[in-house]
């Protein structure tokens, strides 16, 4: 006899943020990571979601249980997660294979749950998977637009060599610990005023920090004029990404981000890294010049679907 789904499954809609739904939620996400190549929320995602992005709120700040709904089985197996980013009208979609019957309940919860405060709902999905966009086109989302490249490089085979204008050096950003300086620079790079020094104390505090990935272009006026950071994967032993990457308006193009790279990847390498990922808006961005000129292996489309709330 063929089980109904709510025979198999539990809902948990209530996420408060503690420590152990964290790292249980990221074991997840590993588990996933190993299955599906179509994912789009890391465990590293996670991690920079928690400790950096929303790093200012409390811990019981209303936006993680508002946006954040976890699907367990009777056992408390997490087998799908829904998630947003930033708390608008995106929203992340993650399922492990096998249990895609969890869905019709994951559309419920959207439109009964998330959706109702919101004027639309725009879920983020990769371009080959044919599968999730058929379920949301039966949901009545539609195609919005390519919103981001996803590019996967082997540093093994870049040339890792680079220039630097007189005078500027590229260094960990512990050399200096110049906190003030690096927020100035993520705000003008990103132009967001709302960054601030417990956003970044807290990313260097999160998990998966490796202060070696940690980098800065220095003046010769000793200011920070570019900056990124390295991650490892920790459901991949050999794979690593870079996020984010960003220059200050006044230094840009003039090489320095394409340096940081190369060096970031440099080190990674030496670390036994044989596969980075970096992701960048869709054209025209002019990122993508940049990330292009690295020369990556791959290059995956991510598009977006959208539906009205009605």
């Amino acid at each position: 006899m063929k089980l109904r789904v709510y025979d198999i499954y539990t809902d948990e809609t209530i996420y408060m943020n503690t420590d152990e739904e964290y790292f249980e939620i990221c074991e997840f996400l590993n588990t996933l990571s190993a299955k599906d190549p179509f994912m789009l929320w890391e465990s590293g995602r996670m991690n920079y979601w928690r400790y950096t992005i929303h790093a200012n709120k409390d811990t019981n700040d209303r936006f993680f249980r508002d946006n954040v709904h976890i699907r367990r089985d009777k056992n408390r197996k997490i087998l799908g997660l829904c998630i947003s980013e930033y708390g608008g009208n995106d929203l992340f979609i993650e399922v492990l294979p096998g249990y895609h019957g969890i869905y019709p309940g994951i559309f419920h919860w959207i439109e009964t749950t998330w959706a109702v405060t919101r004027t639309a709902v725009e879920i983020d999905v990769f371009r080959g998977d044919t599968e999730k966009i058929h379920l949301l086109e039966k949901q009545g989302f539609t195609f919005m637009s390519h919103f981001e490249n996803k590019r996967t490089y082997d540093p093994g085979q870049i040339d890792l060599n680079y220039t630097l204008e007189d005078g500027f050096t590229i260094q960990n950003f512990s050399t200096t610990l110049d906190y003030s300086g690096r927020v100035a620079l993520v705000q003008s790079a990103f132009d967001t005023t709302g960054y601030t020094e417990h956003n970044l104390k807290s990313l260097m505090a999160s998990p998966d920090y490796i202060d070696e990935y940690n980098l800065s272009v220095i003046s010769p006026d000793s200011k920070q004029v570019a900056y990124c950071i390295g991650w490892h994967d920790q459901a991949k032993k050999h794979h690593g990404y870079i996020e984010p990457v960003g220059t200050h308006p006044a230094y840009r193009r003039r090489g320095f981000a394409k340096a940081l790279n190369k060096e970031c990847f440099r080190r990674m390498k030496a670390n036994g890294i044989t596969t980075v990922d970096i992701a960048s808006r869709a054209e025209p961005d002019v990122s993508n010049f940049l990330y292009d000129a690295l020369y990556p292996q791959t290059k995956r489309e991510v598009h977006k679907y959208g539906k009205k709330v009605e």
